[in-house]
């Protein structure tokens, strides 16, 4: 995973507390990348896309993450697809939120009353934050930089707290291609962006991708499942959003 992570605390947080639990972090997340990387020849997913192995003969959590896979394929009707076009293994629409939630339990270890743990789109809180006892969110505009998300324009923000704690965003604006429709096999261009928001991460991340991928279809039965969610398209250089009735409600 070539991608930042970011960690924000609130609260006093020991100097040598924060290097010790995120250097455990930094380590769980590189084991990750070992196990489930699919641009990896030696990954445990890539030696199963190949047969050289079963998932029996894999780690637990291989088997885990594809239960989730399997289990999110179902729930929004075939738009969330862990396989790829080629019918490689390819369960990377979850891992990386999958990763930043087996994580978490270590961030406990601060001490901080509070903390904002994201990488890439997705975000996860815990506690009180810096905005009246919640954490505001800014949703990237997906005509920006790539490079420059932090100081990227905003096209909407909300607030997470203990209520809904997770956003996850999925898109192809910087990515182009590297999301495809199952039904057609070839890249989806249903929209250019979506965000939902939710109390769990890797299922926020899934509905993300999946409406990317499935379009119209998905995005109703996600509105029809009670989810929140935005969903941007790109038009002649405009962005148009479409957002789901909680999602207004939520919005800061």
């Amino acid at each position: 995973m070539t991608m930042d992570f970011r960690l924000e605390a609130e609260g006093d947080v020991a100097p040598e507390s924060l290097d010790a639990v995120m250097s455990h972090v930094e380590s769980d997340l590189r084991w990750v990348d070992d196990v489930f990387s699919p641009y990896r020849e030696d990954s445990w997913i890539s030696r199963l896309s190949r047969g050289d192995c079963g998932v029996g003969d894999a780690p637990p959590a291989v088997a885990e993450v594809l239960d989730l896979c399997e289990r999110f394929r179902d729930e929004t009707s075939g738009a969330f697809d862990a396989r790829s076009p080629s019918g490689a293994i390819d369960p990377t629409g979850i891992v990386k939120s999958w990763a930043m939630e087996r994580v978490r339990w270590r961030l406990g270890l601060l001490g901080a009353s509070g903390w904002l743990w994201g990488c890439a789109g997705d975000v996860v809180v815990h506690g009180r934050g810096p905005a009246d006892g919640g954490w505001r969110v800014g949703i990237a505009d997906p005509r920006g930089d790539a490079a420059a998300l932090s100081s990227a324009p905003m096209v909407s923000t909300t607030v997470l707290d203990a209520r809904a704690s997770a956003l996850a965003t999925s898109g192809d604006a910087h990515r182009p291609g590297h999301i495809w429709d199952p039904r057609t096999g070839s890249a989806a261009t249903h929209y250019t962006q979506v965000s939902v928001r939710g109390s769990d991460l890797v299922a926020c991340d899934a509905w993300a991708t999946a409406i990317v991928a499935g379009g119209k279809r998905t995005l109703k039965l996600a509105v029809d499942n009670g989810i929140d969610v935005m969903a941007l398209r790109t038009l002649e250089g405009k962005v148009h959003a479409q957002s789901s009735p909680g999602w207004e409600r939520a919005r800061a």
